[in-house]
């Protein structure tokens, strides 16, 4: 018995003792200082053509815990304003107290954070500091004004009650992208107004025009046809007669225009649409009739093998009802008129597919079934 009370005392002893050295470790890593953060530059213009050369340094100075710790660094870059709500986090090395960034890099992280290529803007940037399973801590905050270059040119979103698509953003029409340039030959409807998206969403992005009344983060085009003015609410108002257009926007940052012209073809809803090509031996007077499903739609099932080729005729002869691959032959998914189309080219398998068209809207799908 005596032997068991032993035992049991030396290991509440031994309990006591790691204790004391645990709460002696914490005694010993005391409280935090603040940290600091720096930077060589308030204000950045970057140039693509100056990418790789150095941008900005950023000094630093962790939060100092009376001991030598292995805490994680990181800058928080944010839209000024935002309250660091959702930062662009950049990691940065174990024990290092400085950075470069090139103009590359900067002109990403701010882009990422939410600044707009062409347009300066604030952001703030702070360092976050986190030892372990602890609050992070965060310095000082420092406030830099930055024009960020274009990396790829945007891609624009028709939608509005001027178009076919209404204003269901989650059906909003992606425009024909090829370089600086999006095309689209679609239907517009007087005295009604539209806008782009940057994306099939309301956020983040949204284009108009860059005039009075439109706000800053929304002003995109500088350059616009005369049919167009802006509207209340960020829109773009189409004051041309209703019919078909033709949409070209040059996204290139000198230019940053977009031009509304009458489409050579203001045929929208023919009686009837026809599909001629490799399919029926381009006989124009047997092009197959496809099945009209109202207000500019069309669709047609048919075997299509490899080296296919084809377009639309809205009679069963070569006239001026003609639709084919946007600009030139291919298969884009986009219809442009006579005098500006190509064949559409598509390798199928010889399986089944059904073919849709939507004259309207300007687009068409090959989909097998």
């Amino acid at each position: 018995m005596k032997n068991i009370f032993k035992i049991l005392a030396i290991a509440f002893i031994g309990m006591w003792l790691v204790s004391c050295e645990k709460d002696e470790d914490r005694a010993i890593l005391g409280n935090p200082s603040a940290s600091s953060l720096t930077s060589d530059k308030t204000s950045l213009v970057l140039i693509k053509d100056n990418a790789a050369q150095s941008a900005i340094t950023f000094n630093w100075k962790a939060p100092d815990y009376g001991v030598a710790v292995a805490q994680k660094n990181q800058l928080q870059i944010a839209v000024k304003g935002t309250n660091f709500a959702s930062p662009k986090n950049v990691a940065l090395n174990d024990g290092a107290s400085k950075v470069t960034f090139t103009v590359a890099e900067i002109n990403d992280y701010v882009q990422d954070a939410g600044l707009i290529p062409e347009l300066a803007g604030d952001v703030e940037v702070r360092l976050s500091s986190k030892l372990g399973e602890n609050a992070a801590i965060t310095s000082n905050v420092v406030t830099i004004t930055v024009t960020p270059y274009m990396t790829a040119f945007p891609s624009f979103y028709l939608v509005g009650d001027a178009s076919s698509v209404g204003w269901s953003e989650v059906n909003a029409q992606l425009l024909y992208k090829k370089d600086n340039f999006s095309t689209i030959y679609t239907y517009l409807e007087n005295g009604k107004t539209f806008r782009f998206l940057g994306q099939q969403g309301w956020d983040p992005k949204n284009y108009s025009l860059d005039a009075a009344g439109i706000k800053t983060e929304n002003k995109y085009f500088k350059i616009w046809s005369p049919n167009l003015v802006a509207a209340p609410a960020e829109n773009i108002q189409f004051n041309g007669p209703t019919g078909m257009y033709k949409i070209v926007i040059d996204a290139d940052a000198a230019q940053k225009s977009i031009t509304v012209s009458p489409s050579p073809l203001n045929n929208w809803n023919p009686a009837n649409l026809y599909i001629v090509g490799t399919v029926n031996g381009w006989d124009s007077g047997t092009a197959i009739p496809m099945s009209n499903l109202g207000n500019g739609k069309f669709e047609y099932t048919v075997a299509l093998p490899a080296a296919s080729e084809f377009k639309f005729l809205g009679q069963q002869s070569w006239g001026e009802l003609d639709w084919g691959n946007i600009t030139a032959d291919g298969n884009t998914g986009y219809i442009g008129p006579k005098g500006s189309n190509g064949n559409i080219k598509f390798d199928g398998t010889g399986g089944t597919y059904k073919i849709t068209v939507d004259l309207k809207l300007g687009v068409y799908t090959i989909k097998p079934l």
